[in-house]
C-alpha cells in the first residue's frame, strides 16, 4: 500500500509492503515482522516507537549476541551500523567486514 501526506496517531501501524511519503506518525507503533522492507521519504516521527517481531526481531538478537560475542564481533556491528548511517547497504544481500583483531576472530 502506498501512503501519501498522511496523518497516523494514536495507531499500531503495521509495515508490510508498505510505502510511505510525506507522512506523519504521532505517538504511534510502527511493527516491522522482517519481511521486504518499507520504505520511507520526507516523513516525521512524533512520540513514535518501532516495534520488531517474528524475524525482525531475531535480528535484533543476533546483532546483540554478534556485539557480545567477543573480539571482533562489536567491531563487526558498529561498522554494519556505520554503512547504516552511510547508506551503503543495497540490494538483496550484503556482507559485513572481516573482523581486523589480531587472530580475525569473533572470540
Amino acid at each position: 500500500m502506498h501512503h501519501v501526506n498522511e496523518t497516523f496517531r494514536d495507531q499500531r501501524v503495521e509495515l508490510t509492503g508498505s510505502r510511505f511519503h510525506g507522512c506523519t506518525f504521532e505517538n504511534c507503533e510502527l511493527v516491522y515482522r522482517g519481511d521486504p522492507s518499507p520504505t520511507f521519504q520526507d516523513n516525521e516521527f512524533i512520540d513514535s516507537t518501532f516495534v520488531f517481531k517474528d524475524a525482525a526481531i531475531r535480528t535484533l538478537y543476533l546483532l546483540s549476541n554478534m556485539y557480545h560475542a567477543g573480539k571482533g564481533g562489536e567491531e563487526i556491528v558498529e561498522r554494519t551500523f556505520e554503512d547504516i548511517r552511510k547508506r551503503a547497504i543495497h540490494g538483496v544481500e550484503t556482507a559485513t567486514i572481516t573482523p581486523t583483531t589480531p587472530d580475525h576472530g569473533l572470540r
